[in-house]
Formats: structure tokens, sequence, C-alpha cells
């Protein structure tokens, strides 16, 4: 009777143990479970590039005081990249998902013609769009509210800002907000260019007369037509523009903390012949730390790729404060006639547009940690026929934090496309898997070809409309980041 007892107590005891490993196999699996779930994007922290924003103020308050984010270091990207295959396979999905992108025909809004535009900024709430022209150049101001519907025509808004302070102030090439003011760059009339600064004070009502002023700053001897500026500290430069016959090297810059319509707040400096090159006729600006890059274009004659630098840190009239490079022949590639650069933190890439030839796909890239005037400190990428899409004539880009986008305007001089390109800074930059491309040019049903410039709310890049192939253009674009 006793040896029953002691078999049963055994096996009660066994059993015991059985289900105590049991559980515990149990909670040790579902711990690894959730240990080793796949990172999603929300949870991604480690070697990543810190994207654009989602605070629409906090990304705002970065462009106006000129802060650049910086990138982590090569090594953690290799590190990150080789943990996320999964990760860049979606966010390419994601570029090439059509749900992301969207259109609208903002063509006719407020009983006006708001089409052909050049060049866009952005103040924390609105875009405002820069008026270039339709068959004539015009002054009409476009904006949209990002609080609402973009598909609504009452998100929209217009003003005719072609005659302010008695003034022809029609025909502009980019806009910047110094954290109150828009300015609008002043470009080109039907016969000649022209340096008619238009202005728009945020705090006041966007179509109130009151709320606009404008100043021609050939007063102080600036030259005509500019294209593209940027905001550094307190100051505002304007990019000289480049084509037969108004090319020349002018350069504009304004003090913000002065009178707007005072002599003494403007200067010129004249920086052609830098570095004994021809530096004449560019086609926007890039600022990198310290330093403004102006992109080159073409000096008159033709195209070229001599970049100018300008050292923000010294006097803005001293020809030592400038340097150019002739960066035309890099990689044995002509690189030559760009339109706008894109700054990830530690890379500048230059935007491909043409050559005497025509149109081209020739991405230049500047290392900002190396010698500026050494060969090796320069790169070049042909994108041309990236995922079997002929890419090529680009005009401005955007970086998001990891990837830089290149904005789809024309092949020639009528043929305008919607290629849009992208490259993820995370990968080789001669590697053909770095690049992407997606054709935009049907998105929601619309005619959306031939965009000049973008700017980005943190949450959208916006795709300024320009001309689509038939006509000048007011359809809108925007790519949803996140």
């Amino acid at each position: 009777m006793r040896n029953h007892i002691k078999v049963i107590i055994i096996i009660i005891f066994l059993a015991i143990v059985a289900l105590i490993l049991f559980f515990f196999r149990i909670y040790t699996l579902k711990k690894n479970f959730v240990n080793e779930r796949p990172v999603t994007h929300t949870e991604e922290t480690v070697g990543s590039n810190k994207p654009i924003e989602s605070t629409k103020t906090a990304k705002l308050i970065s462009e106006t005081v000129g802060i650049v984010t910086n990138t982590p270091s090569e090594e953690s990207q290799n590190k990150a990249t080789s943990t996320k295959t999964e990760f860049i396979s979606t966010e390419i999905n994601e570029f090439k998902n059509k749900a992301n992108w969207e259109a609208f025909n903002a063509g006719n809004i407020g009983g006006l013609i708001t089409k052909g535009y050049f060049g866009a900024t952005f103040d924390g709430r609105y875009v405002y769009y820069a008026p270039c022209r339709t068959a004539k150049f015009h002054g009409i101001v476009l904006r949209y509210d990002t609080e609402k519907s973009f598909a609504l025509a009452s998100s929209w808004q217009s003003y005719d800002a072609g005659s302010v302070d008695g003034l022809d102030t029609r025909g502009y090439a980019g806009a910047v907000y110094d954290g109150r003011y828009v300015y609008y760059v002043p470009f080109s009339v039907e016969t000649t260019r022209h340096a008619r600064v238009l202005r728009f004070d945020t705090q006041g009502s966007f179509t109130s007369s009151s709320s606009w002023s404008a100043y021609d700053a050939k007063a102080v001897g600036a030259g005509f037509g500019y294209d593209g500026a940027v905001v550094k500290g307190q100051y505002i430069y304007f990019t000289p523009f480049g084509y037969e016959p108004f090319a020349h090297a002018k350069v504009l810059r304004f003090d913000t903390k002065g009178g707007f319509k005072d002599p003494l707040s403007w200067k010129v400096y004249d920086a052609s012949l830098t570095s004994g090159l021809d530096t004449k006729g560019y086609y926007g600006t890039v600022l990198a730390g310290d330093y403004i890059y102006f992109v080159p274009f073409n000096d008159g004659k033709g195209f070229h790729g001599r970049v100018l630098r300008y050292d923000t840190r010294k006097s803005f009239t001293d020809s030592s404060s400038w340097n150019a490079y002739d960066a035309s022949l890099t990689g044995g590639e002509n690189t030559v006639g760009y339109k706008g650069a894109v700054y990830d933190g530690k890379y500048i890439y230059f935007v491909p547009f043409r050559d005497k030839e025509g149109s081209h796909g020739l991405v230049l890239r500047y290392n900002t940690e190396k010698d500026f005037k050494t060969s090796s400190s320069w790169d070049v990428y042909d994108a041309q026929g990236t995922d079997g899409l002929d890419t090529r004539g680009y005009v401005g880009g955007e970086f998001d934090g990891r990837y830089v986008y290149f904005i789809p305007y024309s092949y020639e001089e009528s043929q305008f496309h919607a290629k849009a390109l992208r490259y993820d800074t995370q990968g080789d930059f001669k590697s053909k898997t770095s690049w992407s491309a997606y054709d935009a040019g049907a998105t929601s049903g619309l005619a959306t070809k031939g965009y000049k410039y973008s700017v980005s709310d943190g949450e959208y890049i916006y795709y300024v409309p320009y001309n689509d192939g038939k006509s000048f253009s007011g359809t809108a674009l925007r790519y949803k980041l996140k």
C-alpha cells in the first residue's frame, strides 16, 4: 500500500513539473515574438536620417534660420541598411503607389486664370505659388491652405498683384519666407528681365492691397532677372539668372532688419570672373552650413558647370569671400546646365536639366566635407533610364531626411513630362538600385506634367505647375511623404 502511495506522489510531482515547463515554454515564445517582430516605420530610429518634421511649424523655423539637420555617419547608415531590406522595399513601393499622389486643377481660382507658376514657399500654414506667365507674364498670386482639403476650390485663394506701388509687378521665379514676409523673386516680363521685388505681409489680408508692397532694386544697381533665393540669418540672397542675352552675375542681397524700400537695406555684388572663371548665369541656390552655392546654368554663350560659392561669415562685397569651381567635366561627363540643388547634410545634389544637345540626367554631387576645388570631392551619376523611364530634364528638388526628390519638367522646349525621380541617400550613389522613378503624368485623371520647383510642408511635397505640354498649367500636384 505504501508503495502505491509513493508511486502516486511521484506521478503527481512529475505532472506538476511538466505543467511548469509547458507554461514556461509558452511564456518564452511570447516574449521572443514581441522582441523580434519586424520594425515598423514609426518605430525605426537606429541609423535613420531624420525625416522632414511632421510638425509644420518646426520645419518652418528650421528653414527660416538656416538650420541644417545633420545626417548620421556612413557607418551607422550602412549598419541600418543591412538590417532594413523589408523596410526599404516598402518605402520604394510607396513612392510608386498612385494612392500617395494627388492632383487638383487650380487653374481658375477666384475668377482669375491661375496658371503658369514658377517656384513656391511655405509659411507654416499656406503654400504660396510664385506667378510667372501664360501667353503673357502675370502677377496673379496663388495660395493654398494646407489645413483644408487639397481638392476643394474653397481651399485656394488668388490675388492679382500685377501692379503694386505703381510698378509692373509681373513675372516671378521663386519665393522665400523670412518669418513674416513672403518675397517673390523678380524675373521677367514680355521684352526684358527685371528687378522689381514683390513682398506680401502674412499678418495682413491676402486679398488686401495694403498687405502688398514692391521695390525696384535697379535703383541700387541690381541686374535684370533673378531665379531663386535663399534666406540665411537676417539676409535674403537673390540668384543672378543666365540665358542669352540676359546672363549676369550681380548677386542681390536684402537686409530684413532694414526698411524694405530703403536703398541702404540692399546691396549688390558683381561675382563675375570669380576665381578667374566666367561666373555668370545661375539657376537657383542652396544653403549648406555657412556657404551659399549658386547653381550653374547658362552664361549667355552656352550651358556651363562653373559653381559659385559665397562664405556668409565674411563680407558680402569682398572678393575673398567668393570662390568658384568648374565642375563641367566631372567623371568625364558633360556636367553642365543645372536647375536647382538639394542639400542632405553632407552632399549637394545639382538637379540635371540640359546641355547644348538637349536635356540630360547627369546628377552632379559635391561632398561638402571635402575641398571645394578638388576634383575628387565631386561625383556624377547618369540617372537617365531609371526604372525604364525617360528620366531627364528636372527643375529643383526636395530632401525628406532620407530621399532626394527631383521635380520633373521637360525634355525639350515643348516636351513636358512627369517622370518623378528619387534617390535613396542610404544607398550607393552610383548603384541603380538606389534610384527609383514614377510616371505621375495622369494623376487624378488630370494632365500632370511640367513642374518648376517645389516646396514641402513636412507632410507633402507640392509640385509647382507651369506647362503640361498643351498649354500653361494650373494643375497642382502633391506627393504624400508619410
